[in-house]
């Protein structure tokens, strides 16, 4: 697992009272040149003119500033309750991390991997308050996520994918992922065990709000945790099915249903294995097979669906299904981007898969970015999947029973993902 990087930012009272108009937004403050790599979670821990720490932010390293300078981009603030003067911190810290520790709070700057973890435990004695944010960046907490076995990663890596694809599609700030963290006397039945800053809610509560889904009689028969986002605008009900245990699990779906355009899209991940310069996904594959044949079944009932005319059914495509090919995912649990891959509507996989550009000298078939000819990244999927432009239509998600329950009996994990906007729409996105 990728370590985390602690760095101590000194402001000047100018700067300071800049940083408070505008603590709710990203904030650049420019600081001596330091190298690091922006694929290590950096925490920055921004100190007063007057020696007090104020705020705990998520920094990267940012363009050249100047002359020997380099900009330090701060966001996602956390601002302390609890008055922390530096001196304390100083004299509460062991005695061969002092000199160190003494350097960087009256200066600034990144803060060496052992005094890091020294100020994170002193930090925590003094800023109770903050301990779930700094227990995200704890040595303790990397051991707990290393020491899952390899299987389990992998399952909470894809339904991390399929949660935060979820959230990105309903508009919710995926930063609501971040600190995931286990007990370390538990272990995880799904990815969302791991969300203890997130309001989680009794199965009651879910099979109440989650009545009026179609087919969802078919989910609350099966064991499900349960966790709601939300915004000013939407509300965002995750379900993750966990029939099996993680280690034992196939895969994930995502099946998303926008309750206000009352339509469905289903996601099935597929990991591309690393071959020379490029990721590819190898096929003829007997279990895609199935799970292909079992989609093209589905949908060929719900095309004898009557055509609808409401305005909130229009689509341009009413074919629901698509399948993601991406890198294998590695679980960084502080990393809530979204992993780079590409959407493949089931009918244009209908079509490449046949094409002779993906024929093999060996008879098989192999599918990568330098052959696919075409697909939808996360921003163009995000465009058309957010307000329901593809998806099933209304008289069809009437009748979407049989994919729920094959998808749930298909030995695969499910993170169901329910959308619904807090108030009547009566016109596109603003």
């Amino acid at each position: 697992m990728t370590s985390v990087s602690g760095y101590i930012v000194r402001l000047s009272p100018e700067r300071e009272k800049l940083l408070e108009f505008s603590i709710y937004e990203s904030f650049a403050e420019p600081v001596p040149e330091f190298q690091h790599s922006r694929n290590v979670p950096l925490i920055c821990f921004v100190v007063s003119n007057n020696g007090i720490l104020r705020w705990i932010a998520r920094g990267r390293r940012g363009v050249r500033a100047g002359t020997d300078l380099r900009r330090l981009n701060l966001e996602d603030f956390y601002t302390l309750t609890e008055s922390v003067h530096i001196d304390a911190l100083i004299e509460r810290s062991a005695k061969r991390f002092k000199a160190k520790l003494s350097e960087r709070l009256r200066s600034g700057g990144l803060l060496p991997p052992k005094s890091f973890q020294e100020f994170l435990g002193v930090l925590s004695e003094y800023a109770p308050q903050a301990g779930g944010t700094l227990a995200g960046f704890s040595e303790a907490r990397n051991r707990r996520i290393i020491g899952l076995d390899t299987k389990v990663r992998e399952s909470l890596a894809e339904q991390k994918e399929a949660v935060a694809t979820a959230m990105n599609i309903a508009g919710i700030d995926r930063k609501e992922l971040l600190n995931w963290d286990i007990d370390e006397s538990e272990k995880p039945s799904s990815f969302l065990d791991g969300l203890s800053q997130v309001r989680l809610r009794e199965d009651p509560m879910v099979i109440s709000d989650s009545q009026v889904v179609p087919g969802f009689d078919a989910i609350r028969t099966t064991p499900f945790n349960s966790v709601v986002f939300e915004n000013d605008r939407r509300k965002l009900t995750v379900l993750i099915t966990n029939r099996q245990p993680l280690e034992e699990q196939l895969g994930v779906d995502l099946i998303y249903y926008n309750e206000t355009f009352k339509s469905f899209l289903m996601i099935q991940y597929k990991a591309m294995e690393p071959e020379a310069l490029e990721a590819v996904y190898r096929f003829p594959n007997q279990k895609l097979d199935a799970e292909i044949t079992r989609m093209r079944s589905i949908l060929a009932e719900l095309r004898k669906c009557p055509r609808s005319t409401d305005a909130d059914s229009f689509r341009f495509s009413d074919n629901p299904f698509f399948l993601k090919l991406c890198p294998r995912i590695v679980f960084k649990p502080d990393d809530v981007g979204l992993i780079k891959g590409m959407y493949l509507p089931l009918d244009y996989w209908d079509s490449i898969s046949n094409h002779e550009s993906v024929n093999g000298p060996k008879g098989g078939k192999r599918i990568a970015y330098s052959n696919v000819r075409r697909y939808f990244d996360n921003t163009a999927f995000l465009t058309l999947a957010s307000d329901a432009w593809i998806g099933t239509t209304i008289p069809q998600s009437e009748q979407l029973e049989l994919l729920i329950r094959s998808t749930l009996e298909a030995g695969r994990a499910v993170v169901f993902a329910l959308s619904k906007d807090k108030e009547e729409r009566h016109h596109g996105r603003s």
